[in-house]
């Protein structure tokens, strides 16, 4: 269930690379970045009452929120919950150096996809009816230092998605929004599997231009124009010049 909700659709331009890099986990230096995030959440206005796990490289801590108390410690959690899965240690040290979000290496573009960090569920773990609009938001907040939450992007902090470039900025049911771009000579979308959405696409040209195929209607999209994507209509981005396409996309709506 969570991998759908998380899976990017056909044409949402937010898939990740499948691999960051083999590295074998050090359980101090790890839970010692762990501790960071914890310290962090413990005074965050958004956090809740419950445990959650947290998995790197084959090694487990737990999250226990009550009240004004916030711990972290070894081990899966008693009962069955959900969990962050991270394949690698250095794969958490770029995440706690900015390098890309938690967000942007879990989001796939098919359901088969590899991903760096994944949101899972343990065996018998029965979420609640609210449980979307509680963690998908505590994705952002738990992984996200600071407050206000300023998170910086960038052309460095991308990864590979649907033929261009992205980071996630932020998603919760029925809402997902992106940045990215397109270097000379990529195509979005070429895959003709990932050309249309089951609900609206916005995309907002930022820097330079592209062609865009929009119901197999080619025009000009560039710096300065938007273009709304309605639901079940394909559509690509292709760069032809000489320098990056920059854009933002917002998707919404039932499914998103």
């Amino acid at each position: 269930m969570l991998k759908q909700f998380i899976n990017a659709s056909a044409g949402a331009l937010v898939a990740v690379s499948a691999c960051l890099g083999a590295a074998h986990a050090d359980v101090s230096d790890v839970e010692a970045v762990l501790q960071t995030y914890v310290a962090d959440y413990a005074d965050d206005p958004t956090r809740f009452d419950g445990v959650f796990g947290i998995e790197v490289a084959g090694n487990w801590w737990h999250v226990e929120v009550a009240g004004d108390a916030t711990t972290l410690r070894r081990g899966m959690p008693a009962q069955p919950s959900y969990y962050y899965t991270i394949t690698e240690e250095e794969t958490l040290h770029r995440i706690n150096r900015g390098e890309f979000s938690m967000f942007t290496g879990m989001v796939k573009a098919f359901s088969t996809d590899v991903t760096p960090t994944d949101l899972e569920t343990m065996p018998g773990y029965q979420p609640q009816a609210d449980f979307m609009t509680r963690v998908i938001p505590q994705v952002f907040h738990f992984w996200n230092r600071g407050f206000p939450e300023i998170v910086p992007f960038s052309e460095e902090q991308t990864l590979p998605s649907h033929g261009g470039h992205v980071v996630v900025l932020y998603y919760q049911e029925g809402f997902r929004s992106g940045w990215g771009y397109l270097a000379p000579g990529e195509h979005a979308n070429e895959d003709p599997r990932s050309r249309s959405n089951p609900f609206p696409s916005l995309f907002v040209a930022l820097q330079g231009s592209a062609t865009a195929r929009i119901g197999g209607v080619e025009t000009e999209f560039s710096a300065g124009n938007f273009v709304l994507v309605p639901p079940g209509i394909d559509h690509e981005f292709i760069n032809r010049t000489a320098e990056n396409f920059q854009f933002m996309l917002f998707m919404f709506g039932d499914g998103a």
